[in-house]
């Protein structure tokens, strides 16, 4: 009877230890990725230039909110923050890319104009 009163006692306070550790749900990260990810979706420059980096944005904040919904909180936090950083990775690299190819029409129109010159008698 005494072994099973501690047996029990114990099992009680086991489930009370890990109550007090589990975390609380993340729902000031989730929404902070679901709005970094909303807007980096919204702005067609980012559709344009940066769609592999949108997608794994997309893919986090959606295996984050299945973390959420299985109570899992430490894999939803980490989900979504990684889910934030994307979508603005994939909106850094737009401008980046959208830059890149700005440059190069630059310097294309500067060798067209280079090769007229070039054309041109002297005199």
């Amino acid at each position: 009877m005494r072994m099973s009163v501690l047996a029990s006692s114990a099992a009680v306070a086991a489930a009370f230890l890990a109550g007090c550790a589990s975390a609380p749900p993340p729902n000031e990260q989730m929404a902070v990725g679901r709005r970094a990810v909303e807007r980096a979706a919204g702005t067609p420059e980012v559709v344009q230039w940066a769609p592999s980096e949108l997608d794994r944005a997309k893919a986090k904040i959606a295996d984050a909110e299945r973390a959420m919904a299985n109570r899992d909180y430490d894999v939803a936090r980490r989900m979504a923050d990684e889910a934030e950083a994307d979508a603005r990775l994939a909106e850094a690299r737009a401008g980046a890319r959208k830059n890149d190819r700005a440059i190069a029409e630059v310097n294309e129109a500067l060798r067209s104009l280079r090769e007229e010159l070039a054309r041109r008698p002297a005199g």
